[in-house]
């Protein structure tokens, strides 16, 4: 009897620890990158807005390789620096995609819009 519980508490034990270490996989419903490093280096590294673009644009096509979407914000974020360069036509087009994709961002696109 004690030799059957030590074996049973001993399997157990086993079956937890490999519940515990097995790997879990990614369950993220956006693909975000490393936008939380972009946004930081926005406000912290003030002025390099094409580094900005390039970076946004890379977390765009590895969404696209991943096939989940883009997170919330990206294009928006993008459609700002791409503002702050000149580019007021690729500018509208991020902030237009950001709109279709998150309806619910509707009036924030259209104030950066207005912004000069």
């Amino acid at each position: 009897m004690i030799k059957t519980l030590k074996v049973l508490s001993m399997g157990v034990t086993f079956a937890l620890l490999a519940a515990c270490g097995s790997k879990k996989e990614n369950t993220d419903l956006y693909y975000w990158g490393n936008y939380s490093d972009v946004v930081y280096a926005h406000y912290n590294e003030t002025g390099d807005f094409a580094k900005q673009e390039d970076s946004l644009n890379q977390i765009i096509s590895q969404a696209k390789q991943s096939s989940k979407p883009v997170a919330p914000g990206v294009y928006g974020h993008l459609g700002l620096a791409l503002l702050k360069q000149g580019k007021r036509a690729e500018a509208k087009a991020a902030f237009q995609q950001e709109q279709a994709l998150y309806p619910e961002s509707t009036t924030f696109m259209q104030f950066l819009q207005r912004k000069k």
